[in-house]
């Protein structure tokens, strides 16, 4: 017991191909010496996992020794190839699955496990003594961020210790006495770093670099160019996760990839039954599905055909999951637009690759069909689609949900005054504003010109109504830049609800003609319809 207890995982790693080598051998032929050795080293790695406390793998591997040992036991009539096609490949691929990969005892569905904290939107900026006059904080504090200024090194250190926040934003000259360079490993290894300075020559962006900086911007520092690097990027990403759906019956292979996925920053949701996929990929907007071929419900190619019927999730990218070994049968799923096929068991690394790649990949793709070009939001015609489902949804759940409408009130007086070109920075500042305030469950789009939309599921009116007008003060003091000088800009707001409306068409309607009450009302307001 205490020998088997001290075996290194790679020995491990190493039985579990070799049952997955002898395994399949056995699944194109029967033998039965070949079945008498696939039985010894399953038994093997059962005993082997037990006595360090696998216990899902040691469960998993004593359903197929006794699988073997039923087959073996019955000496006149050998299993059909059919059967040992369905059954044997079935357990080979979870018992070397999780062999593979497993490094813990708990294998429990782990959705939501990197959902958004507090820290999201937490900033610690360190700025040398006399530099700091507020303004930053104040307007950082408009777009939701809580952020802490320090002008001490040894407070930036155990302020760390405390917690990782989004990021730490530190001044830099680049001088031998530069706190920062002493404390950038530090900051980087839990956090990211963004540099800003006054010096903008090549040896100063190089030095950032070395000190691991993901982020290098001028001094005096634009909050609207912060909040860019904070959305984007590698650090748009940490704080808004790639998203994958697992759709595996089998729930501890699930949790096995949602768990190795996520010590990557993949956020993972898991689905073990069929029939509940397409209104899971709609709640969760996956930007990537990796899917189990076989399933007792359903195969993996009828849910990629069912998949690809509804217009908006068409162009997800689906990735097979599967014990299947047949080049043919692969090659035959790439022609029906699946995106990849991972055979099991498939490696960490190699898991980890495909899914963050294509996942990336298709994320920045989607940006480009579906987001206005200005603002970055949801465009018109796909905000119109987006609004439909949710309704059809809300309808189905029982659940409310509002529509709010926006206008930029005077906008045509920014673009007469100041120029178009200011009038585009306002309307980029609305779209960074909302989309650093909103949560991520909430649609937004550019309606048309200064007119933006914001869905907001599962919240009644009176509550939205109340979110809207928060925003709408904190927009307020947002200072908007035109050189030298700075002006202020308001919105209005019109607040519509299922609790009122028919279909999406109502409720837009609705919206509307709030909204230009509240603009005939003096502008600068949130009205809620029926209020």
């Amino acid at each position: 017991m205490k020998q088997a207890a001290s075996i290194h995982p790679g020995q491990r790693i190493h039985l579990a191909r070799e049952i997955d080598r002898i395994g399949y051998m056995l699944v194109s032929r029967w033998e039965r010496p070949l079945a008498a050795h696939l039985l010894s080293l399953v038994t093997r790695m059962e005993n082997l996992v037990r006595a360090i406390s696998l216990l899902e793998l040691a469960k998993e591997a004593r359903a197929l020794a006794a699988l073997l040992e039923q087959w073996l036991q019955q000496p006149e009539a050998a299993p059909s190839e059919r059967v040992r096609y369905g059954q044997l490949r079935h357990h080979l691929g979870v018992v070397c699955q999780l062999g593979l990969m497993e490094r813990q005892q708990n294998l429990g569905n782990l959705d939501g496990l990197l959902q958004p904290g507090a820290e999201d939107a937490t900033l610690y900026m360190w700025l040398p003594a006399g530099l700091d006059d507020g303004r930053l904080q104040r307007q950082l504090a408009c777009f939701g961020f809580e952020v802490t200024v320090m002008s001490q090194a040894a407070k930036l250190a155990k302020a760390l210790q405390r917690q990782a926040p989004a990021a730490v934003v530190a001044f830099a000259d680049f001088t031998d006495n530069d706190p920062i360079r002493q404390l950038a490993s530090a900051i980087s290894s839990s956090c990211p770093l963004v540099v800003t300075s006054p010096r903008r020559d090549f040896p100063a962006r190089l030095e950032a670099v070395r000190m691991g900086a993901c982020g290098f911007l001028d001094w005096p520092l634009q909050v609207n160019q912060l909040v860019d690097l904070l959305s984007f990027g590698d650090i748009g990403e940490r704080r808004d996760p790639l998203r994958v759906l697992i759709v595996e019956d089998m729930a501890s292979l699930a949790g096995l990839y949602s768990r190795v996925l996520a010590a990557h920053g993949v956020e993972a949701a898991s689905e073990t039954n069929p029939e509940r996929v397409p209104e899971r990929i709609q709640q969760f907007n996956p930007d990537l599905i990796l899917m189990d071929m076989y399933m007792p419900q359903s195969n993996g190619i009828e849910l990629a055909k069912v998949i690809r019927q509804q217009r908006l999730l068409d162009g997800i990218p689906i990735v097979f999951l599967s014990v299947e070994k047949r080049q043919t049968v692969q090659l035959d799923a790439l022609t029906l637009g699946i995106d990849g096929f991972l055979t099991k068991p498939v490696a960490p690394e190699e898991l980890v690759v495909t899914v963050v790649n294509r996942a990336r990949r298709y994320r920045k793709l989607r940006s480009y069909i579906v987001n206005d070009s200005l603002t970055g939001l949801l465009n018109h015609s796909h905000l119109h689609g987006q609004l439909d489902s949710a309704v059809e949804r809300a309808r189905r759940a029982g659940q409310p949900l509002s529509l709010a409408m926006l206008d930029l009130d005077y906008f045509k007086q920014v673009n007469d005054n100041y120029g178009h070109q200011v009038g585009d920075e306002v309307l980029l500042n609305l779209a960074r504003f909302l989309k650093e305030r909103l949560r991520r469950t909430d649609l937004v789009g550019r309606y048309g010109g200064e007119e933006f939309a914001i869905v907001l599921a599962g919240t009644p009116a009176d509550k939205a109504c109340r979110m809207l007008e928060t925003l709408r003060q904190d927009f307020c003091r947002l200072e908007q830049q035109v050189g030298e000088r700075t002006f202020r800009q308001t919105f209005s707001v019109g607040v519509s609800s299922l609790a009122s409306a028919e279909d999406a068409t109502s409720l837009v309607q609705q919206a509307d003609e709030t909204l230009y009450r509240a603009k005939a009302a003096g502008r600068n307001r949130v009205e809620c319809h029926g209020g």
